[in-house]
């Protein structure tokens, strides 16, 4: 009988990424090295890596854009990169009870992260990503308007006050030209329009929302409705222990989709709607405003999921 070779453990690497560079723990040791964020440092990452001899899992968590050029030279390299989210691997931290906040510290954190939970696989896609900046362009946009508005109305009558409000009105045509870039790239995409359409048919969802969603949630339709509720920070955990039981809370997951079904709820409530009905019932029966409203957003978040999980659209039924 000849022997059965068992399949390799996988190497976890994780990279603390920043604007000039990369912390990079090794495997299995606590030892660190660094190089600079550009494509020699990328380069000599990816061949280290290839040296290792082995299936390698590199992990990292999103660094505000910083991270966008090696995730796709490590793609491009065939290397299975998974995102770490940030929020549980700071509480596995605290958990542990990390003395300092380090990049070494940091470092071993989003590895023992990634050895015990496995991490969110980093996919290629390209269309998405481009969707991604145009509407993140245009929420900077947005918001650089509205501060430059705000400081406009603080100052008295004259030129300062003309010079910000002309800012402002820039600011504003900018966010208006990302929008319409974004919403011309979904419609032409065939990968992405048909989900944009069949998310508009449900009441409070319009064009932008619906983009913005398949921007930022791309599981939709792919994962449980438990799983996307929780992606979305709106999957209610329950604090018991012996006798004593408290509220249940929502907490973590992703803010930008949070933000978006609050306003399609909003949407929903000013109209005649299943939303609407479900709020006034909830409040109706001792719940707190803002508790009826997070159970709508959940609700139309499910329903979302269902709706493209079944290639469906909107239904009253």
């Amino acid at each position: 009988m000849g022997w059965k070779m068992m399949p390799q453990e996988p190497a976890y690497v994780a990279v603390d990424v920043s604007k000039a560079t990369l912390e990079i723990g090794e495997p299995a040791v606590d030892r660190t090295w660094s190089v600079r964020n550009e494509p020699k440092g990328w380069r000599k990452l990816i061949g280290w890596i290839e040296r290792l001899g082995r299936p390698v899992v590199v992990g990292l968590e999103p660094s505000g854009g910083y991270e966008h050029g090696l995730i796709e030279a490590l793609l491009e390299a065939g290397i299975d990169v998974r995102w770490c989210d940030p929020a549980r691997v700071r509480a596995l931290a605290k958990a542990l009870g990390a003395p300092a906040k380090t990049d070494r510290i940091d470092v071993g954190m989003i590895r023992r992260f990634l050895s015990q939970t496995g991490g969110r696989p980093v996919r290629r896609d390209p269309e998405r990503n481009e969707l991604r900046a145009s509407l993140s362009a245009r929420r900077a946009a947005q918001e650089a308007a509205q501060a430059l508005e705000a400081q406009a109305q603080a100052l008295p009558q004259g030129d300062a006050r003309q010079a910000l409000a002309a800012l402002a009105a820039q600011a504003r045509l900018t966010m208006k030209a990302q929008e319409r870039a974004a919403i011309a790239l979904v419609r032409a995409s065939q990968a992405l329009a048909p989900t944009w359409r069949r998310l508009q048919t449900a009441p409070g969802v319009g064009p932008l929302v619906a983009a913005e969603l398949i921007a930022h949630m791309p599981e939709l339709g792919a994962v449980t409705s438990k799983a996307v509720a929780k992606l979305a920070g709106l999957a209610p955990f329950i604090r018991k222990s012996g006798q004593w039981q408290g509220r249940a809370v929502c907490s973590g997951g992703r803010s930008r989709p949070r933000q978006l079904l609050y306003l399609a709820v909003i949407a929903c409530l000013r109209g005649s709607s299943r939303t609407k009905a479900t709020y006034q019932h909830l409040v109706a029966n001792g719940k707190p405003p803002k508790v009826a409203i997070t159970a709508c957003m959940r609700r139309l978040l499910v329903t979302l999921n269902a709706m493209i999980r079944d290639q469906a659209d909107w239904t009253l039924a």
